[in-house]
């Protein structure tokens, strides 16, 4: 899958980038959310202390912001998406990810009204990994 960046998310990138003096792998805005992946030794030096640095970025672009650590493992990368979700499991067959979870809650917050945020976590997989569905079983 092929990657275009517009001129505002490449702004975006560059005051991240010039804000926590960390290198930017992707950066996508979804539903308002500005996700921002990053090399997961990096993560921390993002967030900044308590999470100061991030709130203050957030501040200035008035967007919610969410950093993701990359992971060249499908399953790792995975679980960090769907965190603060606890999931028990997540498998990977013939490029189809199952997840699997005990709490009915969990799966419907994870599914989303009429689908929308599994078909989220999809399009974000999708741009790193030849997965051809999600399910949450």
């Amino acid at each position: 899958m092929k990657i275009v960046y517009d001129e505002k998310l490449m702004k975006y990138i560059a005051l991240f980038e010039s804000s926590t003096k960390v290198n930017v792998k992707d950066m996508f805005l979804i539903n308002n959310i500005l996700y921002c992946v990053v090399e997961k030794e990096d993560l921390k030096r993002a967030i900044g202390p308590n999470g100061a640095k991030i709130k203050r970025i957030e501040n200035m672009v008035k967007k919610k912001i969410r950093i993701l650590p990359y992971s060249s493992d499908v399953k790792l990368f995975v679980k960090d998406l769907l965190y603060p979700f606890e999931v028990d499991k997540i498998e990977e067959n013939d490029k189809i990810i199952n997840i699997y979870c005990k709490e009915s809650k969990t799966k419907g917050l994870l599914i989303g009204r009429e689908r929308r945020n599994l078909l989220n976590f999809k399009e974000i997989i999708k741009r790193y990994f030849p997965v051809e569905d999600l399910k949450v079983i």
